[in-house]
């Protein structure tokens, strides 16, 4: 079996196996958590993206579609994040007073950092895997 080192497939399923490594040592060593169902959810997605990415480096059959279900997925979580983000703002900001803005700050900027972290990238994998009518 050969692998094209210069097809779409490869350097995105390289870039999904990157990415699942960097998440995989935030998750455990710089916010580590302690509770079960966290704990699963933080080791859940990068291992979904290790293996979707894995599939991608080493082009098994539909791995385009493998990417674009990667790219859906890793956009939804960053919706859902920021959802749950903007909910927290609007919470703390109407109930806890100045200590609620802080919060609310604190949350605003970590909602333009799940952007950067989690947002981008599916963005750009999404382009590249969609499928385009072709004119003959």
């Amino acid at each position: 079996m050969k692998i094209d080192t210069r097809s779409t497939c490869f350097i995105y399923g390289c870039w999904d196996l990157f990415f699942s490594m960097l998440y995989l040592f935030i998750f455990m060593v710089l916010m580590p958590s302690y509770h079960p169902t966290t704990r699963f959810l933080t080791l859940f997605f990068p291992a979904v993206l290790g293996a979707g990415g894995l599939y991608l480096a080493v082009q098994g059959p539909r791995a385009r579609q493998v990417g674009l279900g990667l790219a859906i997925l890793f956009l939804t979580i960053c919706l859902l994040v920021l959802a749950a983000l903007s909910y927290t703002i609007g919470m703390f900001n109407g109930i806890y007073g100045p200590l609620g803005t802080g919060i609310s700050v604190i949350s605003a900027i970590l909602m333009a950092m799940t952007v950067f972290l989690v947002g981008i990238w599916p963005v750009f994998q999404l382009r590249a895997f969609w499928p385009v009518k072709r004119e003959s």
